[in-house]
């Protein structure tokens, strides 16, 4: 009997544990971009806030699409071309890591029904520390560059019209 109640204090030890790093992890200004017409891919935003002990994203999950993975933006020779971040996305000690346009950003592959401005859809993100992080992001209009007051989420050089992540090189795994 004591093995039992050692078995379940150490259980209860362990939630306890990751639930004191998720409520280290807060997540802002979660957006997409509502689809335009048949586009079967989407892309969301994010930043990610440390408030403790540094961790890492180790994935992400949702039922919106067939799959969903954690992508970046690499330059090969003069293209930009997206890839799935492999390993993880360190988020450091008490810091901020931006998933914004041009940059690290979660990837919504074969939707299952368009994006529609206005609505809200929920994504999962797993930290190798904190588990899974429920977020809500904000469906924003098809040419959105991101949330109110937000002008640093913009592509920067990159020329977000042109930008299609249906027609996009993707590489996953």
């Amino acid at each position: 009997m004591k093995k039992l109640f050692a078995v379940i204090a150490t259980i209860a030890s362990l939630f306890v544990v990751s639930s004191a790093f998720a409520a280290d992890i807060e997540i802002k200004d979660a957006w997409s971009k509502a689809s335009l017409g048949q586009v079967r891919n989407g892309v969301a935003f994010l930043e990610v806030v440390n408030h403790g002990d540094a961790d890492r994203v180790v994935g992400v999950r949702s039922d919106l699409a067939e799959k969903t993975e954690l992508h970046t933006h690499i330059m090969a020779n003069n293209v930009m071309k997206m890839r799935q971040v492999e390993g993880g996305i360190d988020v450091p000690m008490h810091g901020t890591v931006m998933f914004k346009p041009g940059s690290y950003h979660v990837m919504l592959m074969g939707l299952k029904k368009p994006l529609t401005e206005g609505e809200m859809i929920n994504v999962t993100l797993e930290f190798e520390k904190a588990g899974d992080v429920p977020v809500m992001i904000n469906v924003l209009g098809p040419l959105a560059k991101g949330p109110a007051g937000m002008g640093d989420m913009d592509h920067g050089e990159m020329n977000h019209g042109e930008m299609d992540h249906d027609k996009m090189d993707h590489k996953t795994n």
